[in-house]
């Protein structure tokens, strides 16, 4: 009786290992895991689906694409009534379009909403030069550089310059253009009117200056080269005028200055390329 007592042990401690640790068969059997949750897309939101619209109808505004342009813009201005941009960007396709007074409508609508709206009130400007009434458009360029805040001041200088311009008012326009440069020197209209003006009142020396540096900072804009070629024949430098001439017919062949060049080229008996 005594040595069945210490097997009977035996036998239960080694029961008791195997419960505790698991058999080779246990460890085989595991369970698969469970199969991965669905992912469950996220619906945009009204005003995600309106911002979406919206900048479809600012690229096709950029590409002249009026109709398409009034389209997307108007799918956003129905998802949020409220967003002062819409209505400036629908003013302004409306604007380029011709039709004025649905234009006004809207930059006004704009502007009611949102009262320091800069490029709405430079639009409000740009849409009464075109009416006539360059006092009025005046009053809304200032009124655009009055918000500090502006982002981008050197149009509204750029387009007093004009208007200053068209006045007879060349100083002004000229201080103007200047500070359309200083707010932005990568602006290149304002460039290119300075030297114009500088070319009228005979400042050739400083207009070709200006020329220079519009081609160190924009080497492929055409006007410069142009504008240089036409600038140096006038002074009897042949071949200086003739290389800058050739140049801007090569950097855009089929434009109306590259037309413009050849003509300078084919006075002269050149070869036009």
């Amino acid at each position: 009786m005594k040595k069945i007592i210490p097997l009977l042990v035996a036998v239960t401690l080694l029961t008791s290992c195997m419960s505790l640790w698991g058999n080779s068969k246990e460890k085989t059997e595991r369970k698969p895991p469970p199969p991965p949750q669905p992912v469950v897309e996220k619906k945009p939101t009204k005003k995600e689906k309106a911002e979406g619209y919206y900048q479809i109808g600012i690229a096709y505004l950029e590409l002249g694409e009026i109709p398409l342009a009034l389209n997307y813009l108007f799918k956003a201005k129905k998802l949020t009534p409220d967003d002062p941009k819409i209505y400036n960007a629908i003013g302004l396709a409306f604007l380029k379009r011709g039709d004025l007074d649905k234009a006004e409508r809207f930059l006004r609508k704009a502007i009611s909403m949102k009262p320091d709206f800069s490029e709405a009130w430079l639009n409000l400007g740009i849409l009464y030069e075109e009416k006539g009434k360059p006092d009025k458009a005046r009053e809304f360029y200032l009124k655009a550089l009055s918000n500090p805040l502006y982002l981008t001041p050197e149009v509204a200088y750029y387009r007093l310059a004009l208007l200053d311009e068209k006045a007879g008012n060349t100083e002004k326009a000229k201080k103007e253009l200047i500070l359309a440069i200083r707010n932005n020197v990568d602006f290149v209209p304002a460039y290119l009117k300075l030297a114009e003006l500088l070319q009228k009142e005979g400042q050739i020396e400083k207009a070709k200056e200006i020329y220079y540096q519009l081609i160190e900072l924009h080497p492929n804009i055409q006007e410069p080269y142009c504008n240089l070629g036409k600038i140096y024949l006038h002074e009897g430098k042949r071949e200086q005028g003739i290389r800058f001439l050739r140049k801007c017919i090569k950097l855009k062949p089929a434009s109306p200055l590259s037309a413009e060049a050849r003509r300078e080229l084919e006075e002269l008996n050149e070869n036009v390329p």
